[in-house]
């Protein structure tokens, strides 16, 4: 299944599953590194800031696994 976009990363980094936010968390980079997968990302700044913000909470997480 292919990511819509930052609205569905947005909903994917608020899961609190472990396992779930590590699947997520590989799928972000490769979408963000992929330019031609990620056309939105340049013209819709602040649903990117949103899922900044919830990933801060990550590196806040006490799983080792999750903050990397």
């Amino acid at each position: 299944m292919e990511p819509a976009g930052m609205d569905y990363f947005y909903e994917q980094v608020q899961q609190k599953d472990v396992g779930r936010r590590m699947q997520v968390g590989q799928e972000l980079l490769e979408y963000l590194g992929d330019p031609a997968r990620s056309p939105d990302l340049e013209q819709d700044q602040q649903r990117l800031d949103k899922v900044i913000d919830e990933l801060t909470a990550w590196v806040n997480s006490s799983n080792f696994k999750v903050r990397l």
